[in-house]
């Protein structure tokens, strides 16, 4: 089982998709093409198996560039994605840093204003249920998912700020990935969402988000580091490493802290059980401002409740947006949606 989304808080890079190929949309049309060994999931995007398969470049209306392209085994799906623009390597989400008598956490310049450190985003949403029958309401006209794509979803008009679908018994799979939380571990982030609305206050002064459930093997594959007003724990080998990977932590030891000195502000782990199913690696090139990620995942996880199965006889609807350097704020919005087909 796995972590279910109800919320507004994690939609920052967004793909959704399902096996419908029935209807007519104006649509990105990728191919995921048949290659006989599985490329390696490490964020170079230079393996042989890449060159078989056709880069789409998405329409969106603001953000960085970004291609698709996707490959597939017999049991196996990949996906290569290239981000360009992506001004930020965002790696520091809410790092400490001690100023010689107290803790805060790092605050980034923006366009207009500060705010804490935090992680680059990239992710997919598949519908699992059929995407004709995800709607909303836009500017006093209704869509389908397969018009209007993560529109569908997005900060529902019924319920400001939230991000839930609006049709009973609808579900749909999101894959995050997260260049701070997820990265360093090589996976990404694999949830579901339905049409469950349970708000949390995400902060004392924001809006109400929705939440993502855990419990067991469902949690969340990082927890904040955070002990009131200072880190709870410490990398064995000291301060200023950038990140901090479960078993590697010891409490806070002040006696090995100095001033300017600068702590993880996550402790990181990889899920177990299907919130696990997801692999991916991201790469990024400062001179080029770009970021090259990889994901894979098994074409049929066994999950059919949580998961989408991919039959490669079928297509499949998504969608797509990225976060720089954002907490599920401001995102690229993709114009049309995916539609994607195996060869």
């Amino acid at each position: 089982m796995r972590n279910l989304i109800k919320v507004g808080f994690f939609i920052a890079v967004l793909i959704c998709f399902l096996a419908q190929p029935l209807y007519a949309a104006d649509t990105h049309n990728l191919v995921s093409s048949k290659v006989g060994a599985a490329p390696k999931i490490d964020g170079s995007g230079s393996d042989a198996e890449w060159k078989s398969a056709k880069k789409v470049a998405v329409e969106a209306e603001d953000g960085p560039e970004i291609t698709v392209q996707s490959v597939h085994t017999d049991s196996e799906i990949f996906f290569l994605i290239q981000v360009v623009g992506d001004l930020d390597h965002s790696i520091n989400m809410d790092q400490w840093v001690y100023d010689g008598s107290k803790w805060t956490v790092k605050q980034e310049e923006r366009v207009d204003e500060k705010w804490a450190a935090d992680t680059d985003r990239f992710g997919f949403q598949w519908p699992i249920t059929d995407a004709a029958q995800i709607k909303k309401n836009i500017k006093g006209k209704e869509y389908s998912f397969v018009q209007k794509g993560c529109a569908t979803i997005c900060h529902s008009p019924e319920k400001e700020d939230k991000m839930y679908l609006l049709g009973a018994g609808q579900t749909t799979d999101i894959w995050l990935w997260k260049s701070s939380l997820t990265n360093p571990l090589n996976y990404a982030d694999d949830w579901f969402q339905d049409s469950t609305n349970t708000t949390v206050a995400q902060e004392a002064d924001k809006p109400k988000r929705v939440a993502a459930a855990q419990k067991g093997d469902e949690a969340l594959g990082y927890v904040q580091n955070k002990d009131g007003d200072k880190p709870k724990w410490m990398p064995k080998e000291g301060a200023n490493k950038p990140f901090l990977v479960k078993g590697d932590e010891v409490p806070l030891d002040m006696s090995k802290i100095k001033k300017g000195d600068t702590i993880p502000g996550w402790l990181l782990s990889r899920p177990k059980g299907s919130g696990g199913d997801v692999n991916a690696a991201g790469k990024y090139d400062e001179e080029e401002a770009a970021w090259t990620l990889e994901f894979g995942r098994k074409l049929k996880t066994g999950d059919a409740k949580n998961d989408v199965q991919f039959d490669t006889g079928k297509s499949y609807y998504f969608g797509i947006a990225t976060w720089d350097n954002d907490r599920l704020n401001k995102h690229t919005r993709v114009k049309k949606p995916f539609l994607m087909s195996f060869k």
